[in-house]
């Protein structure tokens, strides 16, 4: 896993990114330097499991911590749990990309749920707001791009 390339998970202000603070996930400045705010998006434990539309399970992985998101059932904030591609993962670990629209942003979906996505919570696209899942939504706060770390 370490050796995949580094990724930023951003929703629409492309200036703050996806990162691990304490036990949560929030929105912070991007910093490409800062190593809290990289992320793998893992497919090598998850065989070809798909949701309900076909798309690939994946779970997103902080390179820092080694830990993986983790989606609560229904509406709250992500959690973070120990990960290791060396072992089944549980489905609650897993997500999977929504169709991107032409602006290249798309849903997380959460795969057990794809009625719940990740979600900047309270409708917050500002630092320090805390990502977790809320019932899909074509807003600011629940689009996101999954990129290299160095690209927009």
């Amino acid at each position: 896993m370490e050796k995949e390339q580094p990724l930023r998970i951003f929703c629409r202000n492309s200036t703050l990114n996806a990162a691990v603070r304490g036990h949560k996930v929030k929105l912070v400045l991007a910093n490409p330097s800062d190593k809290s705010q990289h992320w793998i998006r893992d497919y090598s434990a998850v065989g070809h499991l798909t949701d309900d539309n076909g798309s690939r399970a994946f779970a997103l992985v902080n390179i820092t911590t080694g830990q993986a998101m983790v989606n609560v059932a229904g509406a709250g904030e992500v959690r973070l749990a120990p990960y290791s591609s060396h072992v089944a993962v549980e489905l609650s670990k897993l997500w999977t990309m929504g169709e991107k629209g032409r602006d290249g942003f798309a849903e997380v979906k959460v795969l057990q749920d794809v009625d719940y996505t990740l979600n900047g919570i309270n409708g917050n696209v500002k630092e320090g707001t805390v990502v977790g899942t809320y019932t899909s939504e074509q807003t600011d706060n629940a689009l996101w791009k999954i990129v290299p770390v160095n690209e927009e």
